[in-house]
């Protein structure tokens, strides 16, 4: 099996494109993924979480206002905080994550009536799709399986750029995301490849 190291921590192997281009195919068979373009450094994003360390990796197949679809490999949970508190988010579409192999644990929020409702530990494993609405925030706090082992393609609707959201689960309050003055350095330390 051939293993090609994309950029510092990425490491892409045929069984995963194997797994990304099936993928495709089934969920959103408008586009194609090739072998070349899975392994160009350039297609890739390395994402970084709150604490500056790879959170997932992203390769966008195509984005415009109606739709995005992207493919995550997944090297930890989504935890935006440094210190580690709830900081779930909203995104400015709706959107259909399938689970293409591995999996992750998830914690989600919304609103009613002023008032936060939880729902903890929200599994979603290999086969499944995890659907998000605009109301919906989140958080994917475990992975399920060993870094780089979790690949989702993210099927996304029509969005409004910019329109994200933090919520504090304590107060209730929401906030549109306030830019992290470390996120373009953290980005840039992360993807040396782009």
């Amino acid at each position: 099996m051939q293993t090609i190291e994309i950029a510092p921590g990425l490491r892409l192997t045929e069984t995963l494109y194997d797994v990304a281009q099936a993928g495709v195919a089934t969920h959103a068979p408008d586009l194609a993924l090739t072998w070349k373009q899975f392994i160009a450094p350039m297609s890739w994003w390395l994402v970084p979480d709150g604490s500056g360390q790879l959170s997932k990796a992203e390769l966008t197949l195509t984005e415009d206002h109606g739709r995005t679809v992207k493919i995550n490999v997944w090297h930890a949970p989504d935890i935006r905080s440094a210190d580690g508190r709830p900081t779930p988010h909203s995104h400015p579409w709706p959107f259909e994550s399938r689970i293409l192999v591995g999996g992750y644990t998830e914690d989600r929020y919304v609103l009613d009536g002023g008032q936060v409702c939880a729902e903890k530990s929200r599994e979603h494993v290999q086969g499944t799709a995890n659907v998000i609405g605009r109301e919906v925030y989140h958080e994917v706090t475990a992975l399920h399986t060993a870094p780089g082992a979790t690949v989702t393609l993210m099927l996304c609707g029509r969005g409004e750029r910019g329109a994200w959201g933090h919520l504090d689960p304590a107060t209730g309050a929401v906030a549109p995301p306030q830019r992290d003055r470390r996120f373009p350095e953290l980005l840039r330390a992360l993807n040396p490849h782009r």
